[in-house]
């Protein structure tokens, strides 16, 4: 036999399309005598005639031929395996179904599976520094208040930079946040930055690459103000200009001189673009006061994390037992710096992580236990073929090992999907990790494909070799009998009939909620108004930390400059923005009409609670505004009086309601003069301090419920709400005056910063964003359920015709009627499907009930709920009876003749 011939054989052998199972078994038989034909032709030299009839008589002796594979001589067991693996890869191909729902549902439990673990590694890979898991957070953690001190330098910094032995460096990462930088060129933008001292960049060691770092010297009261700016900010706003070094820019209100330019990468501590040098006076701080901060540090060389904490425990007791006052409760402790900035470190992070690792697990199970149906099912299928291989002198182990082979070339092409899935889900993610370290990365990572790898394997023995061992068990002659007898002996067993149950259960669940959720999410929000199409809105906002000459450079922000900043920047905005062409007044507020306002509970006096609160309160919406707000928004006061000056003193006991609060809460009740109060669970209420005196109509103060847009308005001064968020009437199209509105507000204060600047019907609601997102994610995993579900109960039906072939020709000749027949197959699946649904059900109702009387809730679930669900179980019901219907169609086709044929 030749080469050419022999791979001719094997390729007929894989792409065989042939479904009778005797057929395959005749071109095993035939792959075997010519593989121990051409063994015998190559190590004995026999002439092919005599070769082929020793073959044949070696393989006839069934007896002698397990001897041999027993005996392990030569190769014989890759041989076997280079046929399994020919095998499996064949009945991938003749039956695309199952693989195709198997690979669907081992490619959603396997990446599912390592996700938890992987988002751990990547939010605890070091800096990419030179030994950057060297780097550690140094701090003091309160133990009676849970929660780490960040408010010292007297005691701790300075004292630990000058005591402690284990770190070669340590320094202080004050502030970091938004500053406004006015370059040349006459525009203000914000850029991150953070406020470091110097030995920050020596323990990183990082050189510029022009210039120098910040030095010590820049440190010290009265030094010239400069600024060290990243690469990005070089290019970007400075065009890489070679003698940058030098150059004054305006950084908040200060004019620095930037001394370097770091290289591209560098954007410690999260992704931030210029650096301060902190400047420090320990002898002008109070004892136990400072600024908030990190400090951070680097291990000495041949130092363990272990010996450093050491140390800094003896000194922790040391000041706790000179300063018990401030000291006694507090704990030194020494961590990992990207554990601690990721936030990975907390205590309710790793209980997240315990929880989703096992929620992963248990998905992952949900997978196996699915495509193991799968398998079992397949093997009822196949109990012809099993019994044949039997009978030819293959054993347990060589059965249960093909099927493992193919239940591992499943998983091994699920792993490789879910792998490139996750690839691409990290690939589109720099949306969520803006607020990570720049390093943070969640690409698939070497370890996390290992970790997958694993996976797929311990899926296929569950998938696999459980099935396999479940439909070999019975023995030689049983499965032959079996076989002769048109069955396969096979059982579904308790805990396959719970897994469907589950299944359906969680289909249906997931379905219920993510549907009930989507009907609120895409609901329309309530009236706005006001044509906000020709509104801008802007958040303006004043950086607490940022270096002014109204708050000195080393100290704790001043509250009352701060106070005195915004005031000044309300009042400017007031007087200047009505001054530009097109511009009307502006309207201040602490939510804009069209978000998602504040809720509190508050009573009416006089007024029962209703009838569906779950406590003696309303839940209502609650807004600061200005005096001028609603005059500014074209919706004037309609009944009772607006708010005015006189309503700013000390009392300031007015305040105005809408029509929704007049109409769901009032119950169209009179409202002026009416005495409210607000209401908090567990407290006694206070008293009657507040007294509606106008109503206005409807501003949108509810972006998720149009029927819960009951809400009440307090006035507030200029400077008494920070950030400054405003709508302003600007034409037809209002983000065309966005520049000119930064160039305004840079003129007026120049550290301050304009957020979130857009027309007014494209305000960004972060409620109804999230909703949206939750509703995706519930519509997602019920999809997922609902294929699964819907697979195993197709494989059920499948199975259940392959054993009852010959009943059902047995019945269907003697005249039995096609229901009859239809109930012979599918009473298991029905019921399995009744159950399934009505425990889905049932937890549904349970569930949207139980947050049904809860006020808070209603945001996320209306009160149509039980429509949905209903709408939603007849739909998982249909879903499932489709799933049945192939395999009852070919149990109604089955003839009598065929199914009594003797094997």
């Amino acid at each position: 036999m030749s080469w050419l011939d022999g791979t001719r054989a094997r390729l007929r052998l894989l792409f065989a399309r042939e479904d009778d199972a005797e057929r395959r078994m005749n071109d095993e038989f035939r792959f075997h005598i010519e593989m121990e034909t051409e063994r015998r032709v190559r190590e004995a030299g026999l002439e092919p005639q005599e070769a082929r009839r020793r073959a044949r008589a070696a393989f006839g002796g069934v007896e002698a031929h397990k001897e041999a594979l027993r005996a392990g001589r030569g190769w014989a067991w890759l041989t076997g395996l280079a046929l399994d693996l020919r095998l499996a890869r064949r009945m991938l191909v003749k039956q695309p179904g199952l693989t195709l729902v198997a690979i669907f549902a081992l490619g959603i439990g396997i990446p599912v599976g390592v996700l938890p673990l992987h988002i751990v590694d990547a939010l605890t890979t070091p800096p990419p520094v030179r030994d950057g898991d060297e780097i550690v957070i140094v701090r003091n953690y309160d133990l009676a208040e849970s929660r780490p001190v960040m408010e010292s330098v007297h005691d701790d910094f300075v004292r630990w930079r000058e005591e402690l032995a284990s770190f070669d460096h340590l320094g202080l990462m004050w502030r970091r946040g938004p500053y406004n930088v006015l370059l040349g060129d006459g525009l203000a933008a914000p850029v991150d930055g953070a406020e470091f001292t110097a030995s920050i960049f020596s323990l990183l060691g990082v050189q510029p690459l022009l210039g120098r770092p910040l030095i010590e010297a820049d440190e010290a009261i009265g030094a010239r103000d400069v600024v060290v700016i990243g690469y990005g900010l070089w290019q970007s706003r400075l065009a890489g200009d070679p003698d940058v070094v030098g150059r004054t820019i305006r950084v908040g209100a200060v004019p620095r001189t930037v001394v370097g330019v770091m290289p591209p990468g560098f954007r410690y501590p999260i992704r931030d673009q210029l650096w301060i040098p902190v400047r420090l006076d320990p002898l002008a701080l109070e004892f136990g006061s400072g600024p908030r901060g990190w400090i951070v540090g680097r291990l000495a060389d041949g130092v363990s994390l272990e010996e450093a904490q050491n140390e800094i425990d003896f000194s922790g007791q040391r000041m706790a037992n000179q300063f018990p006052d401030t000291h006694a409760r507090l704990q030194p402790q020494v961590l990992p710096y990207t554990r601690v900035l990721t936030g990975i470190d907390a205590p309710e992070a790793g209980m997240g992580v315990a929880i989703g690792q096992t929620l992963a697990l248990l998905l992952l199970v949900l997978a196996c236990g699915n495509v193991g149906i799968l398998m079992l099912a397949r093997a009822a299928t196949r109990a012809r073929e099993l019994a044949l291989r039997t009978a030819l002198g293959a054993s347990r182990f060589r059965i249960v090992s093909q099927f493992f082979i193919e239940s591992l070339l499943l998983a091994a092409l699920a792993a490789g999907v879910g792998l490139l899935s996750l690839q691409a889900v990290a690939t589109g993610s720099e949306h969520f990790v803006a607020g990570l370290p720049f390093w943070v990365d969640f690409e698939v990572s070497r370890r996390t494909a290992l970790l997958a790898i694993s996976l797929a394997g311990v899926s296929a023995v569950v998938a696999g070799v459980i099935p396999a061992l479940k439909a070999t068990g019975r023995g030689v002659q049983a499965s032959i009998q079996r076989a002769s007898a048109g069955g396969s002996g096979i059982r579904f067993g308790r805990g396959y009939s719970v897994l469907i149950v589950g299944e359906v259960a969680v289909a249906l669940w997931f379905l219920a909620i993510g549907s009930t959720m989507a009907t609120r999410s895409l609901s329309e929000p309530g009236e706005l108004g006001v044509p906000a199409a020709h509104y801008l809105y802007a958040s303006v906002l004043i950086p607490q930390g940022d270096a002014t000459p109204t708050t000195p450079s080393g100290a704790q922000p001043d509250r009352p400059a701060i106070f005195e900043q915004v005031k000044r920047v309300h009042e400017e905005l007031l007087r200047r923005l009505p001054e530009e062409p097109g511009l009307g007044p502006i309207a201040v507020a602490s939510a804009l009409p069209g978000t998602s306002h504040p809720t509190r509970y508050i009573q009416v006096e006089g007024l029962p609670r209703a009838e569906d609160a779950s406590a003696p309160a309303y839940l209502v919406q609650v807004a600061r505004v200005d005096v001028g707000y609603f005059e500014a928004l074209g919706q004037p006061v309609a009944h009772g009086r607006n708010f005015n000056l006189g309503d700013l003193g000390e009392d300031r006991s007015a305040v105005v309601v809408n029509q929704g609060f007049v109409d769901r809460v009032l119950n169209d009740r009179y409202p002026l003069g009416r005495r409210v109060r607000y209401w908090a669970p567990g407290r006694e209420p206070g008293p009657w301090s507040y007294e509606i005196v106008g109503v206005v109509g409807s501003l949108g103060m509810n972006a998720l419920r149009a029927d819960a847009d009951h809400g009440i308005y307090h006035v507030v001064g200029p400077g008494e709400m920070h950030p400054v968020t405003f709508a302003v009437r600007a034409g037809s199209d209002p983000e065309t005056f966005i520049p000119r509105l930064r160039t305004i507000v840079s003129e007026i204060e120049p550290s301050a910063l304009i957020q979130n600047a857009g027309a007014l019907d494209r305000v960004p609601d972060p409620n109804r964003r999230v909703l949206t997102m939750a509703t995706y994610l519930f519509v997602l995993l019920a999809g997922i359920a609902a294929v699964l579900s819907g697979s195993c109960l197709h494989a059920l039906m499948s199975f259940t015709v392959t054993e009852r072939t010959r009943e059902t020709g047995i019945r269907t000749a003697l005249g039995a009627a096609p229901a009859s027949i239809v109930l012979l197959v599918g009473k298991r699946a029905f019921l399995q499907l009744c159950a399934g649904v009505s425990t889905g059900a049932a937890l549904s109702a349970m569930l949207l009930s139980g947050f049904g009387g809860q006020a808070e809730s209603a945001v996320l679930f209306p009160k149509s709920w039980p429509v949905t669900v209903f709408v939603i179980t007849v739909c998982v019901i249909a879903v499932g009876l489709l799933a049945c219907v192939r395999p009852t169609v070919r149990a109604l086709r089955i003839a009598p003749l065929e199914a009594m044929r003797p094997d």
